[in-house]
Protein backbone atom coordinates (compact mmCIF):
# COMPACT_ATOMS: atom_id res chain seq x y z
CA UNK A 1 0.00 0.00 0.00
CA UNK A 2 1.11 3.32 -0.93
CA UNK A 3 0.84 6.90 0.86
CA UNK A 4 -0.39 9.75 -0.90
CA UNK A 5 0.39 12.98 -0.44
CA UNK A 6 -1.50 15.34 2.58
CA UNK A 7 -1.62 18.10 4.20
CA UNK A 8 -3.88 18.95 7.17
CA UNK A 9 -3.38 17.60 11.19
CA UNK A 10 -6.63 15.43 11.97
CA UNK A 11 -8.08 17.75 14.75
CA UNK A 12 -7.70 20.78 12.68
CA UNK A 13 -9.24 19.37 9.77
CA UNK A 14 -12.21 17.70 11.61
CA UNK A 15 -13.56 21.01 12.94
CA UNK A 16 -12.75 22.44 9.48
CA UNK A 17 -14.86 20.28 8.11
CA UNK A 18 -17.53 21.01 10.81
CA UNK A 19 -17.40 24.82 9.57
CA UNK A 20 -17.58 23.31 6.32
CA UNK A 21 -20.99 21.13 6.84
CA UNK A 22 -22.18 24.74 8.72
CA UNK A 23 -22.16 26.95 5.66
CA UNK A 24 -25.76 27.02 3.75
CA UNK A 25 -24.73 25.01 0.75
CA UNK A 26 -23.43 21.89 2.59
CA UNK A 27 -26.03 22.94 5.54
CA UNK A 28 -28.81 21.61 3.19
CA UNK A 29 -27.59 17.96 3.27
CA UNK A 30 -26.84 17.91 7.01
CA UNK A 31 -30.44 17.31 7.89
CA UNK A 32 -30.86 16.59 11.83
CA UNK A 33 -27.72 15.25 12.45
CA UNK A 34 -26.23 18.86 12.50
CA UNK A 35 -25.51 19.57 16.52
CA UNK A 36 -21.97 20.02 18.15
CA UNK A 37 -20.28 16.63 19.62
CA UNK A 38 -16.76 16.21 21.04
CA UNK A 39 -14.42 14.77 18.83
CA UNK A 40 -13.00 13.00 21.37
CA UNK A 41 -15.63 12.12 23.46
CA UNK A 42 -15.35 8.41 23.52
CA UNK A 43 -12.38 5.97 23.45
CA UNK A 44 -11.84 3.99 20.88
CA UNK A 45 -11.47 0.68 21.34
CA UNK A 46 -9.95 -2.19 19.04
CA UNK A 47 -12.24 -4.99 17.85
CA UNK A 48 -11.23 -8.61 18.81
CA UNK A 49 -9.83 -10.36 15.97
CA UNK A 50 -12.81 -13.07 14.48
CA UNK A 51 -15.25 -11.17 16.74
CA UNK A 52 -18.38 -9.82 15.05
CA UNK A 53 -18.73 -6.32 15.85
CA UNK A 54 -22.88 -4.85 16.51
CA UNK A 55 -22.80 -3.33 13.27
CA UNK A 56 -20.63 -5.63 11.36
CA UNK A 57 -23.31 -6.10 8.32
CA UNK A 58 -24.73 -2.91 5.80
CA UNK A 59 -26.92 -0.36 5.53
CA UNK A 60 -27.93 2.26 8.23
CA UNK A 61 -28.88 -0.53 10.41
CA UNK A 62 -24.80 -1.51 10.11
CA UNK A 63 -23.99 1.80 11.87
CA UNK A 64 -21.05 3.58 10.90
CA UNK A 65 -18.47 0.62 11.10
CA UNK A 66 -20.37 -1.52 8.68
CA UNK A 67 -19.19 0.04 5.43
CA UNK A 68 -15.58 0.65 6.68
CA UNK A 69 -15.12 -2.84 7.44
CA UNK A 70 -16.55 -3.97 4.44
CA UNK A 71 -14.34 -1.39 2.60
CA UNK A 72 -11.67 -2.94 4.45
CA UNK A 73 -12.40 -6.80 3.79
CA UNK A 74 -12.28 -5.17 -0.08
CA UNK A 75 -9.51 -4.02 0.19
CA UNK A 76 -7.62 -6.84 1.48
CA UNK A 77 -8.75 -8.80 -1.51
CA UNK A 78 -7.97 -6.47 -4.01
CA UNK A 79 -4.16 -6.40 -2.20
CA UNK A 80 -4.18 -10.23 -2.49
CA UNK A 81 -5.06 -10.22 -6.56
CA UNK A 82 -3.20 -6.99 -7.08
CA UNK A 83 -0.58 -8.18 -9.57
CA UNK A 84 -3.30 -10.52 -11.58
CA UNK A 85 -5.73 -7.31 -11.36
CA UNK A 86 -3.76 -4.67 -12.29
CA UNK A 87 -4.65 -1.26 -11.88
CA UNK A 88 -7.83 -1.85 -14.32
CA UNK A 89 -9.24 -4.80 -12.62
CA UNK A 90 -8.42 -2.99 -8.89
CA UNK A 91 -10.37 -0.06 -10.15
CA UNK A 92 -13.30 -2.03 -11.05
CA UNK A 93 -13.21 -4.55 -8.04
CA UNK A 94 -13.05 -0.98 -5.68
CA UNK A 95 -15.62 1.33 -7.87
CA UNK A 96 -18.77 -0.01 -6.73
CA UNK A 97 -17.53 -0.45 -2.72
CA UNK A 98 -15.86 2.61 -2.41
CA UNK A 99 -19.50 4.44 -4.50
CA UNK A 100 -21.49 3.00 -1.64
CA UNK A 101 -18.94 3.62 1.22
CA UNK A 102 -18.17 7.56 0.71
CA UNK A 103 -20.77 10.57 -0.06
CA UNK A 104 -18.74 11.42 -3.52
CA UNK A 105 -21.18 13.66 -3.77
CA UNK A 106 -21.08 15.66 -0.90
CA UNK A 107 -17.75 15.72 -0.38
CA UNK A 108 -17.33 17.37 -3.97
CA UNK A 109 -19.67 20.04 -2.92
CA UNK A 110 -17.55 20.89 -0.29
CA UNK A 111 -14.05 20.00 -2.00
CA UNK A 112 -15.15 22.79 -5.23
CA UNK A 113 -15.82 25.20 -2.66
CA UNK A 114 -17.45 28.52 -3.72
CA UNK A 115 -17.64 27.22 -7.43
CA UNK A 116 -20.26 25.00 -6.88
CA UNK A 117 -23.00 27.70 -6.21
CA UNK A 118 -22.03 28.64 -10.13
CA UNK A 119 -22.71 24.92 -11.56
CA UNK A 120 -25.77 23.76 -13.20
CA UNK A 121 -27.48 20.83 -12.46
CA UNK A 122 -26.13 18.83 -14.98
CA UNK A 123 -22.22 20.40 -14.20
CA UNK A 124 -22.77 19.18 -10.54
CA UNK A 125 -23.46 15.67 -11.77
CA UNK A 126 -20.61 15.38 -13.74
CA UNK A 127 -18.34 17.48 -11.30
CA UNK A 128 -19.19 14.80 -8.41
CA UNK A 129 -18.75 11.65 -10.78
CA UNK A 130 -15.45 13.16 -11.49
CA UNK A 131 -14.39 13.34 -8.36
CA UNK A 132 -15.61 9.69 -7.27
CA UNK A 133 -13.49 8.86 -10.16
CA UNK A 134 -10.81 10.51 -9.14
CA UNK A 135 -11.11 8.89 -5.96
CA UNK A 136 -11.48 5.44 -7.07
CA UNK A 137 -8.68 5.51 -9.08
CA UNK A 138 -6.20 6.49 -6.24
CA UNK A 139 -7.33 3.81 -3.82
CA UNK A 140 -6.61 1.62 -6.90
CA UNK A 141 -3.27 3.12 -7.26
CA UNK A 142 -2.76 2.95 -3.65
CA UNK A 143 -3.41 -0.47 -2.69
CA UNK A 144 -1.29 -1.92 -5.09
CA UNK A 145 0.28 -5.12 -2.84
CA UNK A 146 -0.03 -7.62 -0.34
CA UNK A 147 2.63 -8.67 1.94
CA UNK A 148 0.33 -10.79 5.09
CA UNK A 149 -1.46 -7.52 6.17
CA UNK A 150 -4.81 -7.80 7.87
CA UNK A 151 -6.96 -4.39 8.99
CA UNK A 152 -8.13 -4.05 12.28
CA UNK A 153 -11.47 -1.84 12.35
CA UNK A 154 -12.12 0.11 15.53
CA UNK A 155 -14.97 1.31 17.34
CA UNK A 156 -16.29 4.70 16.31
CA UNK A 157 -15.71 8.08 17.95
CA UNK A 158 -17.90 10.94 18.20
CA UNK A 159 -17.23 13.50 16.01
CA UNK A 160 -18.50 17.13 15.03
CA UNK A 161 -22.22 17.77 14.13
CA UNK A 162 -23.26 14.07 14.42
CA UNK A 163 -20.14 12.71 12.71
CA UNK A 164 -18.62 9.71 13.84
CA UNK A 165 -14.88 8.79 12.98
CA UNK A 166 -13.98 5.14 12.63
CA UNK A 167 -10.34 4.65 12.96
CA UNK A 168 -8.57 1.59 11.28
CA UNK A 169 -5.27 0.23 11.32
CA UNK A 170 -3.03 -1.43 8.43
CA UNK A 171 -1.16 -4.02 10.36
CA UNK A 172 1.93 -6.17 8.42
CA UNK A 173 2.56 -9.20 9.73
CA UNK A 174 6.74 -7.70 10.35
CA UNK A 175 6.51 -6.38 13.73
CA UNK A 176 9.74 -4.11 12.26
CA UNK A 177 6.87 -2.37 9.96
CA UNK A 178 4.82 -0.08 11.89
CA UNK A 179 0.65 0.04 11.38
CA UNK A 180 -0.80 2.49 9.00
CA UNK A 181 -3.76 4.14 10.44
CA UNK A 182 -6.51 5.03 8.51
CA UNK A 183 -9.34 6.86 9.69
CA UNK A 184 -12.81 7.39 8.04
CA UNK A 185 -15.31 10.35 9.23
CA UNK A 186 -18.41 8.79 8.66
CA UNK A 187 -22.39 10.96 8.10
CA UNK A 188 -25.46 9.46 8.32
CA UNK A 189 -27.20 10.13 4.98
CA UNK A 190 -30.33 8.73 3.26
CA UNK A 191 -28.58 5.72 2.11
CA UNK A 192 -27.19 4.54 5.55
CA UNK A 193 -23.76 5.62 7.19
CA UNK A 194 -21.41 7.01 4.64
CA UNK A 195 -17.45 8.47 4.63
CA UNK A 196 -17.31 12.27 4.30
CA UNK A 197 -13.58 12.35 4.72
CA UNK A 198 -10.32 9.94 5.34
CA UNK A 199 -7.58 10.33 7.26
CA UNK A 200 -4.06 8.28 5.77
CA UNK A 201 -2.00 7.78 9.02
CA UNK A 202 -4.61 9.03 10.87
CA UNK A 203 -3.57 12.71 10.41
CA UNK A 204 -4.26 14.42 7.69
CA UNK A 205 -7.45 14.97 5.83
CA UNK A 206 -7.92 14.63 2.16
CA UNK A 207 -10.86 16.49 1.62
CA UNK A 208 -9.22 19.25 2.65
CA UNK A 209 -6.13 18.86 0.95
CA UNK A 210 -8.14 18.34 -1.76
CA UNK A 211 -10.20 21.66 -1.41
CA UNK A 212 -7.17 23.65 -0.68
CA UNK A 213 -5.72 22.69 -3.74
CA UNK A 214 -8.93 22.47 -6.28
CA UNK A 215 -9.97 25.94 -5.10
CA UNK A 216 -6.46 27.67 -5.93
CA UNK A 217 -6.70 25.81 -9.51
CA UNK A 218 -10.05 27.31 -10.11
CA UNK A 219 -8.82 31.00 -8.87
CA UNK A 220 -5.91 30.76 -10.96
CA UNK A 221 -6.73 29.08 -13.96
CA UNK A 222 -10.82 28.62 -13.81
CA UNK A 223 -13.13 25.61 -13.26
CA UNK A 224 -12.56 23.95 -16.85
CA UNK A 225 -9.04 23.83 -16.08
CA UNK A 226 -9.26 21.97 -12.59
CA UNK A 227 -11.47 19.47 -14.53
CA UNK A 228 -8.74 18.85 -17.47
CA UNK A 229 -6.02 18.22 -14.64
CA UNK A 230 -8.17 15.49 -12.78
CA UNK A 231 -8.89 13.94 -16.00
CA UNK A 232 -4.84 14.31 -16.50
CA UNK A 233 -4.76 12.45 -12.90
CA UNK A 234 -6.74 10.20 -13.23
CA UNK A 235 -5.11 8.73 -16.54
CA UNK A 236 -1.07 9.25 -15.18
CA UNK A 237 -2.51 7.13 -11.92
CA UNK A 238 -3.45 4.48 -14.53
CA UNK A 239 -0.60 4.72 -16.15
CA UNK A 240 2.18 5.33 -14.02
CA UNK A 241 0.45 3.85 -10.26
CA UNK A 242 1.84 6.70 -8.37
CA UNK A 243 -0.48 8.80 -5.91
CA UNK A 244 1.81 10.96 -4.45
CA UNK A 245 1.59 14.42 -6.81
CA UNK A 246 -1.60 16.08 -5.97
CA UNK A 247 -4.32 17.81 -8.93
CA UNK A 248 -1.93 21.16 -8.81
CA UNK A 249 0.40 18.79 -11.22
CA UNK A 250 3.54 20.40 -8.93
CA UNK A 251 3.09 24.05 -10.82
CA UNK A 252 2.62 25.72 -7.30
CA UNK A 253 -0.91 27.23 -5.65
Amino acid sequence: MRSGALAMPLVRSVFVLAAMLATPAAAAGAGANAGPADADAVTAQPESAGAAPADSGTGAAAGPTGPVRKLADTLIATMKDAETLGFDGRRERLEPVLRATFDFGFMARLALGGQWTELDAAERTRFAKLFGDMSVATFAARFDGYGGQHFEVQAPRDGPRGTKLVPTKLIHPDPEKAPVTISYLMRETDAGWQAVDVYLKGTYSELATKRSEYTSIVRRKGYDALVRRIREKIAELRETGDPDTSAEGGDGA
